[in-house]
């Protein structure tokens, strides 16, 4: 399956509409990606810059989002689309290196930096891989 990047810059108002939650199979196990992390689906409001028309897509990430909350701004770093087809349905997978909450009055999709997650906070790097 090939991925898709997207041009974040073209997309606006990104808000977090459905908090993270685990990804899980059909018999309620938490599903691992390749590496063996466990993934995470979360859905996020998304407005292409310029229109009125809003989506929400599901973003699959393999680190649960830290502090992302229902009903609050967020932004997301490597953001790709990849379309599937099983068994005569087909689809758009979204998947993202992350997604982090964004300080109050930030708009845009990638205009201001995450919040450092735990990892990066103990590296003393971002959480965007700057």
């Amino acid at each position: 399956m090939n991925s898709i990047p997207v041009d974040l810059s073209r997309l606006t108002g990104l808000l977090c509409v459905a908090a993270p939650e685990p990804k899980t199979d059909l018999d309620g196990e938490q599903r691992k990606d390749r590496d063996g992390n466990h993934l995470w689906v979360t859905g996020i409001a998304v407005r292409r810059a310029g229109t009125r028309k809003a989506s929400v897509i599901d973003v699959q990430t393999s680190a649960e989002p830290e502090g992302v909350k229902e009903g609050s701004p967020v932004g997301v770093t490597e953001l790709d689309v990849s379309l599937w087809e099983i068994e005569g349905r087909h689809g758009l997978s979204y998947k993202a290196a992350s997604i982090y909450p964004k300080r109050s009055g930030s708009a845009g999709a990638s205009s201001s930096s995450p919040l450092p997650g735990p990892a990066q906070r103990e590296r003393g790097g971002k959480a965007n891989g700057s």
